[in-house]
């Protein structure tokens, strides 16, 4: 078997992937892909694109929406279904999300109190905490309803099974 492995996706954040691919004899080429990290030489309408925590999902999507629905939309109205499969320990579904403890917030409240106690004032905060885990949720969900887009979760040792797994290979 062999899998297409996108260009722009740094070798060394997924050293586990090719590991995995390599005892399992799953070739990799790297090539540029119209859409995810992932997908078959033979069959490229399904891909899967890869996030190495809720932290990166939580970037994409409420951060940086309206350039990650682009990409998200490119992909769907070319025919291409999209697994977007997530590596976080403890969550194995996108019901899970709600109970995921997003470290900014924690972070936020922390300065926030500092600087109403006038310490940590050179720490530049935004005026309202960062969207909870459940509005994430909400958006992933919302995401998956309107556009096609598939939430998986795996932990990270899991991946490279994962993505042979989806991509048809076992």
């Amino acid at each position: 078997m062999t899998i297409f492995e996108d260009t722009r996706n740094p070798i060394a954040k997924h050293k586990n992937i090719h590991d995995h691919c390599d005892a399992n004899g799953i070739k990799i080429e790297r090539t540029k892909l119209f859409a995810g990290d992932y997908t078959l030489p033979t069959n490229q309408t399904i891909c899967v694109d890869t996030k190495k925590d809720l932290q990166e999902v939580y970037s994409n999507v409420i951060q940086d929406h309206v350039r990650f629905k682009a990409e998200i939309l490119r992909a769907t109205a070319n025919g291409i279904r999209l697994i977007i499969l997530v590596e976080q320990e403890g969550i194995k579904s996108l019901s899970d999300v709600p109970n995921w403890k997003n470290p900014r917030v924690a972070q936020w409240h922390k300065i926030h109190n500092a600087h109403k106690a006038g310490k940590m004032m050179k720490i530049k905060i935004s005026s309202s905490p960062p969207a909870n885990s459940l509005k994430l949720a909400m958006t992933m969900t919302s995401m998956a309803n309107r556009y096609g887009v598939e939430w998986q979760f795996c932990d990270k040792s899991e991946t490279g099974k994962r993505i042979v797994e989806i991509l048809g290979g076992g």
